[in-house]
């Protein structure tokens, strides 16, 4: 157990006190335009001081056109560095590394936020229009604008959310990619978004900054036989440092098609990844299954309900070892406002089936 707590180091030397990585979390916590409350702050610092070696934040939009949901962080803006100039200070005196995930939301924007719906191509069902070849290139300059926003802010690293049905991922999509042009037709076309903006970043950057990419071989039109291709193309793409595979659920056996029955997990961890070190998301709640995870060749670990959970729960399992009982949903809304989640916080969480137990 005692090497889970030992330093975790990335390619480029840049070093994390453990194996513990907070989840990047919907948490509606930052309703002034983008800027960072003190709720949000309480919570991503509260995971710290129990002991995450890394603290990711939740899904931040690179333009006021990506917002996906009510009391979304922001980096899209000037007004938004104070707040996250504050927060990276406080992390690191509490010893933890920050990563700042960046996205656009597409077609799965939230129109009464962002003011406008685009992705790779017109969808009626979305109400979404076609982004132009021009717009494509302001794109990728927003998303490279807020990865030095990241920067400058103090942040050790961004994550790429190229999962999940949002932008990057819709362009990966057949489903939702319909393009005539060099960012539509074969898949290296539809991966050319993301791949450039990796690279761009690179240039604009430090070679102390971490650069992530989040991935996921399933769901919102993604075929899973291109996203292995993608994982193959990032591990060897010399601009980045770590892989984040969010797989749902990360002892799932493959469903149907020619992997039925397969680990979907082992579909990535036997693929030689070189000095790129892999996270995954998705149930994971206890030391067992982390065990497995390690097992796996997995190097870092992205808790999300177990973090909402329990703030301490790096911590406990140090000191409690073999005694360690994680907490399970369903808990009750004191439990989770003990917990550092704000009152908003604890509402979104009590849309989720059986987290929240006094639901009115």
């Amino acid at each position: 157990m005692e090497h889970l707590f030992k330093e975790l180091t990335f390619s480029n030397g840049v070093k994390a006190r453990n194996k513990f990585l907070l989840a990047p979390l919907t948490n509606m916590q930052s309703p002034d335009i983008g800027k960072l409350s003190n709720d949000e702050f309480n919570w991503l610092t509260k995971r710290a001081e129990g002991g995450f070696g890394i603290i990711m934040t939740c899904a931040m939009p690179v333009l006021k056109s990506g917002i996906g949901w009510k009391g979304q962080l922001g980096i899209y803006d000037p007004i938004h560095e104070e707040g996250h100039k504050r927060l990276n200070a406080e992390l690191h005196r509490l010893e933890a590394l920050s990563i700042a995930q960046i996205f656009h939301a597409g077609v799965r924007a939230n129109i009464d936020y962002a003011g406008d719906k685009v992705g790779p191509s017109a969808n009626l069902e979305k109400s979404a229009r076609e982004l132009s070849f021009a717009e494509i290139e302001k794109m990728k300059a927003a998303f490279v604008d807020c990865a030095v926003r990241a920067y400058d802010c103090n942040y050790d690293g961004i994550e790429i959310h190229a999962a999940h049905g949002y932008l990057i991922g819709q362009f990966l999509s057949s489903k939702f990619n319909k393009r005539k042009d060099v960012y539509g037709g074969s898949f290296d076309n539809r991966a050319k978004l993301l791949i450039d903006i990796i690279d761009q970043i690179k240039e604009k950057t430090s070679s102390s900054f971490l650069i992530g990419v989040r991935i996921s071989p399933e769901r919102f039109g993604l075929d899973t036989d291109e996203m292995i291709t993608l994982y193959k193309i990032l591990c060897k793409n010399k601009n980045i440092h770590f892989i984040d595979v969010s797989l749902w659920d990360s002892f799932k056996l493959v469903d149907d098609g020619p992997h039925k029955g397969k680990s979907l997990l082992k579909l990535f961890t036997d693929i030689d990844r070189g000095e790129k070190l892999l996270t995954v998301a998705g149930k994971i709640f206890s030391y067992e299954d982390i065990e497995i995870l390690e097992n796996n060749s997995v190097d870092f670990f992205c808790l999300g309900r177990a973090a909402i959970l329990d703030h301490q729960f790096p911590n406990r399992l140090k000191v409690e070892r073999s005694n360690f009982q994680p907490y399970s949903a369903p808990v009750t809304r004191s439990h989770l406002l003990r917990e550092g989640l704000s009152e908003t916080f604890v509402d979104y969480m009590s849309t989720w089936k059986n987290f929240v137990s006094d639901v009115a």
